[in-house]
């Protein structure tokens, strides 16, 4: 019962907007925009830190090979292993890291009101979808209106027909004005269903359509006014507060940092480094005890010619001593760490440096024409919904003008058919003229409601009904 009811359940502006909000496919790229820009950030932050890897490899070398710990040719086959520990932290680059971080935020700046730039114009859609809907289900009630009357008029001129008080052409025609207002019915009722689709549509729902219904508000156009809009201090603020403006600024701001990052590579790098190293040699050998032995040199005494003996005690491996030389044991034997710090001075890299600082001013140009571009078509479109609110305004009180007479018009037609006075094909006549002259009148009114809430979602950044 709670889904049959979650289901009839009619939709309004607001409800559409705020599933917009939460399911739109390109809100939902716009938020993942704005992740990447924001994770951007993140990394250069990082970008302070220093960098450290851990690098080794296993080899199997055979034939002649150096060997890593003696650094000696020795002959035949053996496994080597070394290990590296290394880091590097930039200490000065020209201030690269800190344009980096700028240039970051403003592009997360930038995500953020690109995301909200098309929030607006998805929330924009709906409710031009959403008025639609309403300005066909309001042409679909005055059809059926007609429908109605025909019927009723077709009844009476049926009986007057079968009583012979008027001919038959007089009651054809008042049968082809009742099959016209039927084909006109059916009309207005398809054009409720598609508008009805294209809102659904653009909501991406995944309810069954035929549930899909929407609250038809109550519209009081003496509510709106358009006294104000038109002042410049309204328009210059609603101008600046616009996201595609703040968007065109932001990256303006970032297009400024990127030249200053290009600018950078002119200048020095300086660096620490540190570093530990070992390795491991397959069958090296390794003795826990040593032996003294004594060696002598001959040396001629150059005095008395004489060649005496000078003895020299080395000490030795004791080859009774000799055990496996572990990995383990290699690799804390064999450890050589060095710390120091590095510059590099850029002299020259093929004109590459300055191609990007002219490609950054180029695109700091380009930012600045955007930027220009932007406030003048917020400000074109606050113009121009003005205007097209002053004349749907104009529009609406003739079509309403219109509307009227064409009732009276109706009205006095219908007496006089009912008295005889008229044929049914005049009476018909009347009535398409009536339809129209609603048609518009309903049409400008909800088109005249459409115009001013566009001006007031420019002007103050909100929508509603």
């Amino acid at each position: 019962m709670s889904s049959i009811l979650n289901a009839q359940e009619k939709w309004s502006l607001n409800r559409c907007i705020e599933h917009a909000r939460e399911n739109n496919i390109d809100i939902q790229r716009g938020y993942n925009a704005l992740a990447n820009a924001d994770l951007a950030q993140w990394q250069s932050k990082l970008a302070f830190l220093p960098t450290a890897n851990i690098n080794g490899g296993y080899y199997w070398n055979f034939g002649l090979t150096i060997d890593p710990i003696t650094n000696t040719r020795q002959p035949g086959s053996r496994q080597t292993l070394s290990t590296t520990a290394s880091g590097n932290w930039t200490l000065l680059s020209g201030g690269r890291n800190i344009y980096q971080l700028q240039q970051s935020r403003l592009n997360s700046v930038a995500a953020l009101y690109q995301l909200e730039e098309v929030k607006n114009n998805t929330f924009l859609n709906i409710a031009s979808a959403y008025l639609q809907i309403i300005v066909n289900l309001q042409l679909e009630s005055v059809a059926q209106g007609q429908l109605n009357t025909s019927l009723k008029s077709l009844e009476r001129t049926q009986i007057l027909f079968e009583n012979g008080a008027i001919s038959k052409d007089n009651y054809l025609q008042s049968v082809a004005q009742t099959k016209g207002d039927e084909g006109n019915l059916t009309s207005a009722v398809n054009a409720v269903l598609l508008s009805k689709l294209q809102l659904f549509q653009i909501l991406q729902l995944e309810t069954d359509f035929e549930s899909f219904d929407i609250e038809v508000p109550e519209v009081n156009l003496n509510q709106l006014s358009l006294n104000d809009y038109g002042r410049d201090d309204l328009k210059n603020q609603a101008v600046q507060n616009q996201p595609a403006v703040r968007a065109a600024e932001a990256n303006l701001e970032s297009a400024q940092y990127g030249i200053k990052l290009a600018n950078s590579a002119r200048y020095p790098n300086l660096f620490f480094l540190a570093q530990l190293n070992s390795n491991y040699v397959q069958g090296l050998p390794y003795f826990t005890d040593f032996v003294e032995l004594t060696t002598y040199t001959l040396v001629e005494d150059p005095l008395t010619g004489n060649i005496e003996q000078i003895p020299q005690v080395i000490n030795v491996p004791d080859p009774n001593s000799q055990i496996k030389y572990t990995v383990g044991n290699q690799l804390s034997d064999n450890w050589n760490q060095f710390i120091g710090f590095g510059f590099q001075v850029p002299l020259f890299n093929g004109g590459a440096t300055h191609a990007a600082v002219q490609r950054a001013k180029i695109q700091e140009n380009n930012a600045s024409l955007d930027k220009k571009a932007s406030e003048l078509a917020v400000r074109q479109t606050i113009e121009r919904a003005l205007v097209d609110a002053k004349n749907s305004l104009a529009l609406f009180n003739a079509a309403n003008a219109s509307a009227q007479a064409s009732e009276l018009a109706l009205n006095n037609a219908q007496l006089n058919f009912d008295e005889g006075v008229i044929s049914a094909f005049d009476l018909g006549l009347s009535k398409n003229q009536y339809l129209a002259a609603k048609s518009q009148e309903i049409q400008t009114k909800f088109d005249y409601l459409f115009k001013v809430k566009v001006l007031e979602f420019y002007l103050f950044n909100q929508i509603s009904l």
